[in-house]
């Protein structure tokens, strides 16, 4: 019969290294928050001094005293396996490929199930170079049937996993979510409009990284001013690409925000937000864009093209196509209130599917499957 969370050990695993927490390592955080209200006892083992290991000690959980050793896998497994004989946790969730690999090792002939959470921009695994990349992939192929579920977030992931042989009832499709409740609280903060504006406010609010394709918008506002379109273009967000882009000069309506304390903020007072990817997957600051009701043009990318209706609730065009993405911002802007319903079409889709509530939710119910005596 299924187990008691009350009376379940889980841990938790991370491979990521990076000053801040991904979309996969914040809903993880929420997950332990809402196993840990449910009584569970939480373990937490990745790089030291993380704001995730920070954060789940905050909540209540255990911080393991190593971290994940890149330069001995086989030291890194042994510590990780005998952490596990010697709490005995019902799973194991891990996300990053060096925490999967370990994982799945350690978990291997023991009563403990094993759990990767994949999101489509890591798929498929690489390295550094391609003897690194072909090892990785080999590993990862030749123990992905050695996992009890696998969380992804595309549609475009389930095909790959059941080529390697990975049965469709131990694949769960969690798309991206949010945290709704934050995101308000967070668009109600203080922000302050770019002196001067003569036209709406169009534009970007995030992370700025190569796939974002922040180079079109810069395009596509030159093309917007030389057809006489009145908007103002706005990027918010810092990055390495920030510098690079500045020194752009195809337009003197682009305004360059850099940090900024909340992208909510931002995105509530832009009359159309751009997403212009050129790479897979879902900037988290769309979704919140669309809890917004804000009118949204994006790239017809994997991911971003499987969560909204094209023309129903977004507008979706060719990615790396300047030309459209000016045509499409352009036709947004003279027809306002069709553009309005589209946004709050597409709010009503974020309420309904994407919250981190029903993303814990349906997390909690694969880990109930998984929990036998």
């Amino acid at each position: 019969m299924p187990r008691d969370f009350s009376a379940s050990t889980f841990v938790f695993v991370s491979s990521r290294t990076g000053p801040t927490m991904g979309r996969i390592e914040r809903r993880l955080l929420r997950i332990i928050e809402a196993l840990i209200e449910r009584g569970a006892i939480i373990h937490l083992i990745c790089t030291p001094r993380h704001p995730l290991a920070t954060e789940a000690a905050t909540l209540g959980a255990e911080v393991a005293p190593y971290h994940l050793d890149k330069l001995n896998f086989f030291r890194t497994h042994s510590r990780m396996r005998k952490y596990l004989q010697r709490y005995h946790p019902v799973l194991v969730h891990s996300t990053g490929l060096q925490a999967d690999l370990l994982s799945r090792w350690a978990a291997k002939d023991i009563p403990t199930a094993a759990v990767n959470s994949i999101a489509c921009v890591a798929w498929p695994r690489r390295g550094k170079g391609p003897i690194s990349t072909a090892i990785r992939r080999y590993l990862d192929r030749s123990t992905a049937t050695d996992v009890d579920l696998f969380v992804v977030d595309s549609d475009s992931l389930q095909r790959p996993l059941a080529e390697l042989g990975v049965p469709a009832d131990r694949i769960l499709l969690d798309r991206p979510s949010i945290d709704l409740a934050e995101v308000f609280a967070q668009a109600e903060e203080p922000f302050t409009l770019p002196e001067r504006l003569t036209g709406p406010l169009v534009g970007y609010a995030g992370r700025m990284e190569p796939a974002r394709g922040l180079e079109h918008l810069v395009t596509a506002s030159a093309i917007l001013e030389a057809s006489g379109a009145i908007a103002e273009v706005v990027i918010a967000g810092d990055g390495p690409l920030l510098k690079e882009l500045q020194r752009d000069n195809r337009s003197s309506r682009v305004r360059y925000l850099g940090y900024v304390p909340s992208v909510p903020a931002v995105l509530k007072n832009l009359e159309i937000a751009v997403f212009p990817s050129t790479g897979r997957g879902v900037p988290t600051a769309l979704i919140e864009a669309a809890a917004l009701a804000r009118p949204i043009v994006a790239s017809r990318v994997e991911g971003i093209e499987e969560l909204f209706e094209d023309g129903v609730e977004i507008k979706l065009v060719s990615p790396g196509d300047p030309r459209a993405l000016a045509h499409a911002i352009a036709d947004m802007l003279a027809n306002p209130t069709t553009s309005h319903e589209m946004g709050e079409r597409a709010r009503l889709r974020v309420l309904d599917s994407y919250s981190s509530a029903a993303s814990i939710e349906r997390h909690l119910q694969a880990y109930s499957g998984l929990m036998w005596e």
